[in-house]
């Protein structure tokens, strides 16, 4: 009888069974399951084995000055290319603002801000004491006076009344209101800051220098001065010490080409009796030609120094981007100059009040200052 015989095993078959059955174990339900062999057992206790104190150590060390020192200049590329792209991009692709009661829009090309400084008088009223456009565009920086004596409509309320009134019936919104109604511009940004705040940002910059103060100027300056430390004493800000100390050492002593500090350069500012509010408006311009002036000559710390102090004493309705975006173009413009309005001529002065303005003719008068045309 025949039979197939089993086929004799190799070398090689049998070492392959022997492996395979170190490699595998039957479970309880009797399933093969793939023991974990001398290599994963190795791998498994290299796994759970503490690192070395060296390589421990090596992965604690602090990163090299090289790696530092390419994160610093990645920071300050980044920072570079930030604020170059707020100095191309317009003020106005920054943030949208509505200009209530504008008529026909101003051209393109420059940015236009009300700043105003606010005032409040013995009787506690707060009036707008000084109105500025300030013009920013094509390298220049421009700024227009807005005389506060000038008789305006002011909406919702009725007959002829200062222009100054406008914030005391309405805050800067109704101011804005007023300027475009009456003298047919479209502003929307303004920027306001008290006067007790005022001298605050002039120190943050170093002082002004103001050329050609006369020595009656000076006497009225010492007369604000005086006024400003005694208000300062009565809300309980300085003792009566330090009131007269303030007083002795802000003193001047005659005109000339001075350098001021802030509580000079606001009782400078704020001088009404020496002439008219002509002469008035032309100190408030000279000071803050004059301030843009030793901000641009100063050091990156007085700049950041006087930003920070900018940003607590600013009232606006400008958000941060458009405030540096503004800032940067600036500091960076070649040319300052100087207007007011109304402009002479165009307007009946009673002496208390300016009547029968031509609007008109001073909105034509600013687009030509501003833009030529």
């Amino acid at each position: 009888m025949f039979y197939d015989r089993p086929k004799k095993r190799t070398q090689a078959a049998r070492e392959h069974e022997q492996k395979k059955a170190k490699t595998h174990v039957r479970s309880e339900s009797g399933k093969k399951v793939k023991r974990r062999g001398s290599a994963a057992l190795r791998r498994s206790a290299s796994a759970k084995k503490p690192a070395s104190p060296r390589k421990t150590a090596r992965s604690a060390r602090p990163r090299s000055r090289h790696t530092l020192l390419k994160l610093a200049l990645c920071a300050l590329l980044l920072l570079f290319l930030a604020a170059g792209a707020l100095y191309v991009l317009p003020v106005s692709a920054l943030g949208r603002h509505s200009a209530p009661g504008a008529a026909l829009p101003l051209p393109a090309g420059y940015t236009h801000v009300l700043l105003i400084g606010a005032d409040m008088d013995a009787s506690g009223t707060s009036r707008s004491d000084t109105m500025v456009i300030c013009s920013v565009g094509e390298g220049r920086v421009l700024f227009t006076s807005l005389q506060r004596d000038t008789g305006v409509s002011i909406p919702g309320y009725s007959g002829l009344n200062r222009l100054n009134a406008a914030y005391h019936y309405g805050g800067p919104e109704l101011l804005l209101e007023t300027v475009n109604r009456n003298f047919g511009l479209d502003l929307g940004l303004y920027a306001l800051v008290d006067y007790d705040s005022f001298p605050s940002l002039i120190d943050a910059l170093g002082g002004v220098d103001i050329s050609g103060i006369t020595d009656e100027e000076a006497r009225q300056a010492n007369v604000n001065i005086y006024e400003l430390l005694r208000r300062q004493y009565q809300k309980g800000l300085l003792t009566k010490e330090q009131a007269q100390t303030g007083l002795d050492s802000l003193q001047l002593t005659n005109g000339g080409d001075l350098h001021l500090n802030g509580a000079q350069a606001l009782g400078y500012a704020r001088i009404r009796k020496t002439d008219s509010d002509y002469g008035r408006t032309l100190r408030q311009r000279k000071v803050l030609s004059a301030a843009l002036k030793a901000l641009k000559s100063s050091g990156p710390v007085s700049a950041v120094h006087f930003a920070v102090k900018g940003l607590r004493a600013l009232q606006t309705n400008m958000n941060a981007l458009e405030l540096i975006s503004l800032g940067e173009k600036a500091l960076f413009s070649s040319e300052v100059q100087q207007f007011r309005l109304p402009v002479n001529g165009s307007f009946t002065d009673s002496g208390s009040m300016f009547y029968d303005v031509d609007y008109q003719r001073n909105r034509e008068e600013f687009l030509f200052f501003v833009y030529g045309q």
